[in-house]
């Protein structure tokens, strides 16, 4: 897996078939993971990674307040969405970004 995106609530299951990107339930979480519902991201294309931010945003939405934690495994992917997080953070809203352990 690219990412694996982790978070008090529920998250949806979502596929992008035209952009190559899978967001589908986590089997195997990784020891990193302090919360209780995950999903693993699948993506192809770092340019697509702003179908992510909006998967992020759609979800948060949805709630009040929410609390997300973000495992990356590629360093590019990582700055990429540091970058993109960092601009719209918003209100009630927790994320923290980690690089994946191997």
């Amino acid at each position: 897996m690219d990412l694996f995106i982790a978070s008090d609530r529920q998250l949806p299951i979502r596929y992008y078939v035209n952009e190559a990107i899978w967001i589908r339930r986590g089997c195997i979480s990784p020891p990193q993971v302090t919360l209780p519902f995950f999903v693993e991201v699948e993506i192809k294309n770092s340019d697509n990674l702003p179908i992510i931010t909006q998967y992020i945003r759609e979800y948060q939405s949805q709630y009040k307040c929410t609390e997300l934690q973000i495992l990356i495994r590629d360093n590019v992917i990582f700055a990429k969405m540091q970058d993109m997080l960092n601009e719209q953070l918003q209100c009630n809203h927790m994320i923290s970004i980690h690089p994946l352990l191997k």
